[in-house]
């Protein structure tokens, strides 16, 4: 290489640690934060999803139940008490109510509880209602 200046080429100076020594490490809050965010939001996926799919399987449970009762002619005493017996089965508080009623073929049910979910410093109460309705055909 031609070169009219006199100083050699090899002469490149990379400075990589161009922070000062307060602007290290900021880079990792923004990561951190979001870790952090990500970890909470995980937990509460796995504190809520159970309780979730336990309410679902507690509904198709129950219109098993009040269908079955609506096409074998079941009285509401009967309906009643194999509704309480499965949600004993799925865990749900004892403080439930548990409501059956027929109109002609048509059986209909209700049954409201408050599931609880424990969170580290708090518990927070969900209140459930599910409503079944069965024509009897």
């Amino acid at each position: 290489m031609f070169m009219s200046d006199s100083k050699p080429c090899n002469q490149i100076i990379f400075s990589h640690n161009s922070r000062s020594s307060s602007e290290r490490g900021v880079g990792r809050f923004p990561f951190l934060l979001l870790l952090a965010f990500a970890a909470a939001i995980a937990y509460l996926i796995g504190v809520f999803v159970p309780a979730y799919l336990s309410n679902r399987e507690m509904e198709q449970a129950s219109s098993e139940i009040v269908r079955r009762g609506a096409l074998t002619n079941l009285n509401e005493a009967d309906v009643r008490a194999q509704l309480i017996e499965k949600a004993r089965e799925f865990g749900i508080p004892e403080e439930r109510k548990v409501v059956v009623w027929r109109e002609g073929k048509k059986m209909e049910a209700r049954i409201n509880y408050v599931q609880s979910i424990r969170l580290p410093f708090y518990s927070y109460k969900w209140p459930v209602e599910i409503r079944i309705s069965d024509l009897g055909f």
